[in-house]
């Protein structure tokens, strides 16, 4: 993975070819720029997105100034920021651009100013799939549904995050259940799901999550299985655009379905009263 990043940053700048070092730069090294990369250790983040690792870079400009550094910053973060990048060792992940509280630091071992840059890689948990063997019979539907929807180009999972994740891809994940009694005998059966919708541009995930909302809200209802006539009707359905893709999800949705209770469950009348009106 190591390697990979080095191999997409020096692509970048070329002017670091060469001059992009592990954790510290050799004693010999005096003169700019140069640029240090590290990685973090794996932290465990939630059951669908699995670990994440961070890599933190450190530009060193020298005597071209903070400002040099700083064109760097923009031109890495705009052509890392959730790209696929192909190693030959930890196969394809994606680049996610995190911040940092200060980016301008200096460094007293060093002596010199630098711009610090923090990008996150989500390592999924091996055979974190497998625990939900059999899936969802809904979540089954709504990722067919998405799928339809959003075409070819799009890859759609569910509960978690695959390690070989499509560029454009979404996730649906069911959150909570409940039922709810709307008759002797009838009952209602709820589930809310989140989606997270990733892509190489924060334009085209907006552009999925705004489709798709539109898509819900309009559908009145979406099949479960068109043979026994069954569907899910959906409840409710919302975007928020600013949320975090892989971690938090940017879609709320509520499905519902209505069912009939067993005849032998339902309630019985035992007795019936008649009073005479009274005049």
């Amino acid at each position: 993975m190591r390697a990979a990043i080095k191999e997409r940053i020096t692509e970048i700048i070329p002017l670091l070819k060469d001059r992009l070092y592990d954790l510290i730069p050799p004693l010999e090294v005096t003169d700019d720029p140069y640029a240090v990369i590290a990685l973090g250790e794996e932290i465990w983040k939630s059951a669908w997105a699995g670990y994440r690792q961070v890599v933190r870079l450190q530009l060193y400009a020298g005597h071209s100034g903070l400002d040099q550094a700083d064109d760097w910053a923009r031109a890495l973060i705009h052509r890392l920021h959730q790209k696929r990048v192909v190693s030959t060792g930890a196969g394809a992940f994606t680049l996610y651009y995190l911040g940092v509280p200060e980016a301008e630091k200096f460094d007293a071992v060093a002596g010199k100013a630098c711009r610090t840059l923090r990008f996150g890689v989500y390592v999924p948990e091996a055979g974190a799939s497998d625990l939900f063997d059999p899936p969802d019979e809904w979540l089954t539907a709504l990722v067919d549904w998405t799928t339809d929807r959003l075409g070819e180009s799009w890859n759609v999972y569910q509960t978690t995050w695959p390690a070989d994740q499509n560029t454009y891809a979404v996730l649906w994940r069911i959150v909570g259940c409940e039922t709810k009694m709307v008759g002797a005998s009838m009952y209602e059966v709820r589930k809310r799901y989140i989606g997270h919708i990733t892509a190489p541009m924060g334009a085209a995930e907006h552009k999925a999550a705004v489709s798709l909302v539109e898509e819900l809200g309009s559908k009145v209802q979406i099949p479960l299985d068109t043979d026994q006539r069954r569907y899910m009707a959906v409840a409710e359905a919302s975007a928020d655009l600013q949320a975090d893709a892989i971690l938090d999800g940017q879609l709320r949705l509520t499905l519902v379905q209505r069912r009939m209770r067993p005849a032998e469950d339902a309630a019985l009348i035992r007795r019936v009263d008649i009073h005479p009106i009274l005049k």
